[in-house]
């Protein structure tokens, strides 16, 4: 476990999302709008950083969740909308790093999620 976070490897992941929602069927997306996007990313995942931290867990898995929302989540021409950013973030990192007791009906659904979580590692 490392206690640091690599910012350079965020930012190129932040980059990387932001060049997925923006292509919105364009071969080219003006480079200060992307770096503008991609900065804002940024801006709202480090944040987490030191709390993650502290919980005794590598800041370095924001960078994972960034990437794994660009996998799953982003869509071209979400373009610049950052709500569903910061929701998805929020709940990427609660799952992997719990602040809060659940309820037993709310934490069955962790089981769901950890059938989804085995079925995408095995196709890895």
């Amino acid at each position: 476990m490392t206690d640091r976070l690599d910012e350079q490897a965020l930012r190129d992941a932040c980059l990387d999302l932001a060049r997925v929602v923006l292509a919105a069927g364009h071969s080219q997306v003006s480079h200060d709008i992307l770096e503008t996007l991609a900065d804002r990313f940024y801006r709202e995942v480090v944040d987490f950083a030191p709390g993650v931290a502290r919980a005794g867990r590598d800041p370095n898995l924001l960078t994972r969740a960034v990437y794994y929302l660009n996998d799953a989540h982003a869509l071209p021409l979400m373009g610049t909308d950052m709500e569903w950013f910061r929701q998805a973030l929020v709940c990427l990192v609660e799952l992997a790093v719990p602040g809060i007791a659940l309820s037993d009906k709310g934490g069955a659904f962790l089981r769901d999620v950890q059938l989804g979580i085995e079925q995408s590692l095995g196709d890895l």
